[in-house]
Parts: structure tokens; C-alpha cells; sequence
């Protein structure tokens, strides 16, 4: 061959490797551009990087505030490396807020009312069975309030803020509280601006705020540590008034569970258990009247029960409706230690009608599958699940408007299916809950619209039971377990966040990979509280 032909031969090989080379960093732009543009999930390897090119939050403003760590899930976790606490927007990139102190095994919000009502603050407990109560304040960093016990966050009234949200107060209970009889302890009132203690007072079994002040009922023990007297005090904010003094029926009898709330119109509502030793010594319940002015409290009914005030369970609580023409109280029905009947009191002739004979569930210390209970923002509604003693499921709501409208009932499914998760949009409009399988099975996220009854499928997954709701009610953030095909590999849990309306589906955070076929890498981002700092 010539000199020319092999240099053109040459010349034309140069030109078809830079024509192939040129395609190929073409194609490089181009899928480039597009992963850009995707809504891509946070790696389990890197949790504080960006994956989404708009935010998928509708107001730009909100954060989503998270416990993520090493570990399939929140009890399966590292104890030694907890994680942190995180704040997440709309992007799915994550902010530090502060680590998780070594061998903690509960980060919670702090019961049912740990934000404040109007939005500025939230309370939450990290530790085990005893830790820290947390204040936040915005997106500033969490402040330690106190060291309680992990009961204290337990809800239904354990912690609670006044109308105003200009005090909070909760109970630091004994360290003894699940097991003892009667669980107790110190009642502290915080203000919540300088979080100053304005009100510590010992032997406290149950608190209500309201904008006036604090009523609170103390058990007296005798040298058997049985609770042989309880007094009912009103807290003004500078002083402190007994209002009446109660004892048992007879000298062998004690109280065992105190319940107080105050109406509408100021007068205080009272729900104690009593059992005798000899007798009769079934457990009941006795309902008082309390009159602030008089000083003086009146025996309104009385009856036996068939359950237990469980110390460990919040067993026994009241409710009002907000015109104040109905009271509503909860006793223990015997079928579990967390469930029970609930009765509605007409206070203008006292006059009581079983609303719920039996298997309410109540918050628990022992731990859930199905939802705790949680009244509308509105106080229109109360909703909890039923769990009957075959283990069938079934979301309810109640009219604490008015106890004769027939509840609205939506079952969980088939025998043994939950009502993991449940939350009301912040204008009392509908309920967001999950319904159907338990521990990593298929399940749905639906919405009920309460002013129609009616429900509606958002979506199907496998959704566990962290859930938060968007301020204006657009979007759900959910947990949602991923399973992958080897059924030997261990399924991870997702955040994504769902569009209520529109049902589009967006993952904000991946909680593993699969190598190989192996899953790897495991981490979680489990929802506490949607914020709007």
C-alpha cells in the first residue's frame, strides 16, 4: 500500500473515533438534562443531598421536620448512632437540627397536642423509658425542658398547651408509673415564651388548661400507698385554691384512676375510680360536678365497670363539646387494659347514654398497631378504632356535637388489617388514615370527607405509620416500605410525599439499596411534625 493510501486510511479512522466520540458525550448531555429534570429519591448513602428540581411541598416555606438513622426503621436502629434530628423540605434535601443522643429508643412527638396552637412551637421526648422533653421554637434548635418519663409524651392529656400558647404544662411522672396503682407526679406548668416553671406541685394524677387557669386533681396515700383522698385545686396563674376535698366510700376503699376537665362555662367535670376491698370490689366510676365558686363538689352518677384503670394506659378521659351542652367520659370495658366504653352526659339534666359499649382503643405505653385516638381541631369529631376481641378493625367517628348522629365507620379490611396511621387537616375538613395491612403488607392511604361521610382512596402502598400532614391539607408525607423481589432480603422504608387531590406520588428519601440483588445500606426518615417556621 502507498504512503498516501495508508495516510488517508489513517485520516479517515481519526474521524469516525472523533464522530463516535462526539456521540457519545451527546448522549452524556442528554441523560444528563433528564435526570435533572426527574424527581429522583435521596440515596441511603447520601441523605442530605438534593433530589428534585421544584418542590414537591405547596408552600416553599415548609419543612418537614424527621428522625433519620442507620437501620430498617425506629426500633431497629443503631443505639450506639441514633442519627439526628433533620429538618426536609420540599426538594428532599435535609438541614441538621441536632444528633440523637446514644441509646436512645423513642423520638416522638410529645402526645397529641405537642404543637402548639398556633403553630409556633413543638414539643417531643428522645430517650428510652426515661429521656428529655424537648421545646422547639420555628427552626430554631431544640431547647431541653426536663427529664421526664417517656409517659409523660403518652397523649390524651399528659401534655397539653393553653389556648393561647403562651403556657404548657405536663406531668413528670414517678419513675415507678406503669406499674404503680395510680400513676402520678409532679404537674409543671412552663411559660412558654422565657420557659420559666410558673406551677411545680408533687402527687399530681390529672391536669386540664384552659385561658383562665388549671385545675388538677392530687392523690393522698395512706402508710399502704393507696390513695385514700384526692383533692381537686384550681391554679390561677398566681394561686393556688382546693377547691374539694374527696374520699372514698368506706375506709377499706381507694381511688385508683382521676380524670378532670373543665367546661365551657368554667365549672370542672370529674371522673374517678374507686374499688373496695371488701364487698362489692369490683372497680367504678364516680362522676362529679365541681362548682369553682362554692367550693363544692357533687356526686352527679356512679356505676361498675367491667375493666381496670391501667396506670400504663389513658384509660379514662373526658371530652366536651364546644357549645357545652355535652360532656363526654371514657371507662375501661375489661376486654383489653387500652380499651373502652364511651359515654355522653347531657349537663343540663346530667342525664348519661352509652355512645361506644366497648373496644375504643386508648393510647398505650406497651406500644401499637393501630392508631391512637385524636379529636378534630375544630372539636366537631372524635376518632378512634375500634378493635374487637376477633381482632376485626374499623376506624370511627363520633359527633361531639351531638352523640346522636350514628357514627361514621370505614373497616380497616379483612380480619386483622389496621388503621395504622390517622390525622386530621388542619381545618377539621376530612381525615387522612391508612387502612389495611399490617407490617410491610399492601395497604392505602385515604382520605374521609367529613362533611359528607364519603371516603376516598389517595393511594396504595405498603405504608407504615409515620404520617404527617401539610398545614393547608394538600399532601401527605407517609413512610412506605419497599419490598424487593428475593423475598430472603429484607424490605427498607421510604418517605414520599403524596399529593391529596391529585394522588401524585414523589419520593423524598430511600431507605436502602439493592446490590446485587442484596439489599444495603439501610436508613429511615420517619416523620414528627410538619412545620412552617
Amino acid at each position: 500500500m502507498s504512503a498516501e493510501a495508508r495516510k488517508s486510511s489513517s485520516s479517515g479512522r481519526s474521524l469516525i473515533l472523533l464522530l463516535i466520540l462526539l456521540l457519545i458525550v451527546g448522549i452524556a448531555a442528554i441523560i444528563l438534562v433528564l435526570t435533572q429534570n426527574q424527581s429522583t429519591p435521596v440515596s441511603a448513602e447520601t441523605p442530605l443531598s438534593a433530589v428534585a428540581a421544584a418542590p414537591v411541598f405547596s408552600d416553599a416555606g415548609d419543612k418537614l421536620l424527621v428522625w433519620t438513622g442507620a437501620g430498617a426503621g425506629p426500633g431497629q436502629h443503631s443505639a450506639a448512632n441514633p442519627g439526628q434530628i433533620v429538618f426536609m423540605d420540599g426538594t428532599g434535601v435535609m438541614t441538621p437540627v441536632m444528633d440523637v443522643p446514644p441509646q436512645t429508643s423513642r423520638v416522638v412527638a410529645c402526645g397529641d397536642e405537642a404543637s402548639s396552637p398556633d403553630g409556633s412551637k413543638f414539643a417531643f421526648f428522645m430517650g428510652m423509658d426515661a429521656g428529655t422533653l424537648y421545646m422547639m421554637e420555628g427552626a430554631d434548635t431544640p431547647q431541653p425542658v426536663a427529664d421526664v418519663q417517656a409517659l409523660t409524651c403518652l397523649g390524651n392529656g399528659t401534655f397539653q398547651w393553653s389556648p393561647s400558647s403562651d403556657r404548657y404544662g405536663y406531668i413528670a411522672y414517678e419513675p415507678s408509673a406503669v406499674s404503680d396503682e395510680f400513676a402520678d407526679g409532679f404537674l409543671k406548668i412552663h411559660d412558654a415564651g422565657n420557659q420559666n416553671v410558673l406551677l411545680s406541685t408533687e402527687n399530681v394524677t390529672a391536669f386540664d388548661i384552659s385561658a383562665d387557669g388549671v385545675a388538677y386533681v392530687s392523690f393522698f396515700t395512706n402508710d399502704k400507698n393507696e390513695a385514700d383522698e384526692a383533692a381537686v385545686v384550681w391554679w390561677d396563674g398566681s394561686a393556688e385554691r382546693e377547691l374539694a376535698t374527696l374520699r372514698p366510700n368506706a375506709e377499706d376503699c381507694k381511688f385508683s384512676s382521676a380524670e378532670v376537665g373543665i367546661a365551657p362555662d368554667g365549672s370542672l367535670f370529674l371522673v374517678m375510680g374507686h374499688r373496695c376491698k371488701s364487698g362489692d370490689t369490683r372497680t367504678s366510676w364516680q362522676l362529679y360536678t365541681v362548682d369553682p365558686t362554692s367550693r363544692t363538689a357533687t356526686l352527679a352518677a356512679s356505676d361498675y365497670q367491667s375493666g381496670l384503670f391501667a396506670s400504663f394506659a389513658r384509660t379514662n378521659n373526658v371530652y366536651f363539646s364546644a357549645d357545652g351542652l355535652w360532656a363526654f367520659f371514657t371507662v375501661p370495658d375489661g376486654v383489653t387494659a387500652n380499651t373502652v366504653g364511651i359515654k355522653a352526659v347531657r349537663l343540663a339534666d346530667m342525664s348519661i347514654t352509652d355512645v361506644v359499649e366497648r373496644s375504643a382503643l386508648m393510647p398505650t405505653y406497651s406500644g401499637r398497631s393501630n392508631a391512637f385516638p385524636a379529636v378534630s381541631p375544630d372539636g366537631r369529631w372524635l376518632a378512634f378504632v375500634e378493635n374487637t376481641p376477633n381482632n376485626d378493625n374499623s376506624l370511627y367517628l363520633i359527633s361531639l356535637v351531638d352523640p346522636g348522629i350514628a357514627p361514621i365507620m370505614v373497616e380497616a379490611g379483612s380480619r386483622g388489617d389496621t388503621i395504622s396511621a390517622l390525622a386530621f387537616t388542619a381545618d377539621g375538613s376530612r381525615l387522612i388514615f391508612v387502612a389495611g395491612g399490617d407490617s410491610t403488607a399492601n395497604n392505602s392511604l385515604v382520605a374521609l370527607d367529613l362533611n359528607t361521610g364519603n371516603d376516598f382512596r389517595i393511594s396504595r402502598g405498603r405504608y407504615g405509620n409515620g404520617l404527617a400532614l401539610a398545614p393547608n391539607g394538600s399532601e401527605a408525607l407517609v413512610t412506605d416500605w419497599q419490598v424487593v423481589e428475593d423475598p430472603k432480603e429484607p424490605p427498607y422504608l421510604n418517605l414520599v410525599a403524596i399529593n391529596v387531590d391529585s394522588s401524585q406520588v414523589t419520593a423524598l428519601f430511600t431507605g436502602g439499596e439493592v446490590v446485587e440483588g442484596k439489599v444495603t445500606n439501610q436508613r429511615f426518615a420517619t416523620p414528627l411534625a410538619w412545620r412552617r417556621p
